[in-house]
């Protein structure tokens, strides 16, 4: 089983929780967006959570094309030497990944290499519901394969974050074990990785590439995403470090290093707020697809245990468009107001054992002020 590289439960909701405070120096912002009072507003909100939370670290990026940007960037990019957070780190984007994986698949599919109504009996005859299970379904969430037990998953890769990767046979099997648990595909929407990992297995087959290698040539490069990658080694670009709370040292541990199989199609791309302004609104806005293939993948159902819908590898809901994402010591959000033509992403460079996203309050704030600010058009 890998990693969860989760999708929030609610999306939109305000978690607070205890806290260190270690500011030392004033946060780095720009803005010509918003008015300046609620500019300023906006600055101490963050600040504010920022030091309640403990967060090593946190970035914001809001842009609307004509408009303007605000920009927050605060804390340090490595705790050991003090080093301050610039905006244009990368880090580890998480579940975010899957928009990235889908907008693949979906291109194959515009090619006519797939087709949505493929079943996996076609690459994985011996898989429980195979012959029932569509290319769609695995998008979606709405396959019927049974997830994992998320605490037990989550301890173990937290723990041994650099241990290797199951191979994707290894975890089929381990599938086929559970058949008993397996649900009617297209019943219900339940958010498991094992999806992601399928659909990667496919490309594998039908193209002969890895995924990461199709997401760079098909996705990273047409966009000209110069600080998006799909990493092959443990570290990242930038002195940008994740950290987790041990509460029994009262410490931070240094978390920045993974391998980034653990994570695969579901969670491994490393970008920038920068990067995923520009691709929020590309993916939202359907730019690399055909027009029928966007708009499906914008056409959400619910999905059990969180506050949003889902597409094809896309979280909907309240005019939002995007995904978040947890992986080892980052915590991010990468979304896209539809009415607004407005994208935001936030970094926070904590993520704990908990797996509870550090990012979530801040995503509230941010969202709650676009909308109020922005929401009547300016």
């Amino acid at each position: 089983m890998r990693f969860h590289f989760g999708l929030q439960t609610c999306l939109f909701a305000l978690i607070l929780s205890g806290s260190i405070a270690f500011r030392s120096a004033a946060a780095i912002t720009f803005n010509d967006l918003f008015v300046s009072d609620v500019a300023h507003t906006l600055d101490r909100q963050i600040e504010d959570i920022e030091k309640q939370n403990n967060l090593p670290s946190v970035a914001v990026g809001v842009f609307i094309p004509g408009k303007g940007r605000y920009t927050f960037v605060d804390g340090f990019a490595n705790l050991e030497t003090r080093t301050r957070r610039t905006l244009d780190e990368p880090f580890r984007v998480a579940s975010i990944t899957k928009t990235f994986a889908a907008t693949a698949v979906l291109i194959l599919i515009d090619r006519g290499l797939l087709h949505k109504d493929d079943h996996i009996s076609k690459w994985y005859p011996q898989f429980p519901n195979a012959d029932s299970i569509t290319v769609d379904d695995l998008l979606r969430m709405r396959s019927g394969i049974p997830a994992p037990n998320d605490d037990e998953v989550l301890a173990r890769v937290y723990d041994a974050p650099l241990a290797p990767a199951p191979s994707l046979d290894d975890e089929l099997a381990s599938y086929v074990r559970l058949k008993s648990q397996f649900k009617p595909p297209n019943r219900e929407g339940v958010y498991t990785d094992f999806n992601y990992d399928i659909l990667a297995g496919i490309v594998q087959r039908v193209t002969g590439k890895d995924i990461g290698e199709l997401i760079t040539e098909i996705v990273i490069a047409p966009l000209k995403l110069r600080h998006t990658s799909y990493p092959s080694g443990t570290e990242i670009p930038g002195k940008l470090r994740g950290y987790g709370w041990n509460p029994s040292t009262k410490r931070f541990e240094d978390k920045t290093l993974f391998n980034p199989p653990l994570a695969g199609a579901a969670g491994a791309v490393i970008s920038d707020i920068s990067d995923l302004l520009v691709f929020s609104r590309a993916l939202c806005r359907g730019e690399l697809l055909k027009a029928q293939t966007a708009r499906e993948q914008m056409e959400g159902q619910p999905i059990t245990g969180v506050d949003a819908e889902y597409g094809e590898g896309v979280a909907l809901g309240h005019g939002f468009c995007g995904h978040s994402g947890t992986i080892n010591g980052f915590s991010s959000d990468m979304y896209y107001i539809i009415k607004l033509d407005a994208s935001f992403v936030i970094s926070v460079s904590r993520l704990d054992r908990d797996n509870k996203s550090q990012s979530t309050p801040i995503l509230a704030t941010v969202s709650n002020t676009i909308l109020s600010a922005l929401g009547s058009g300016r």
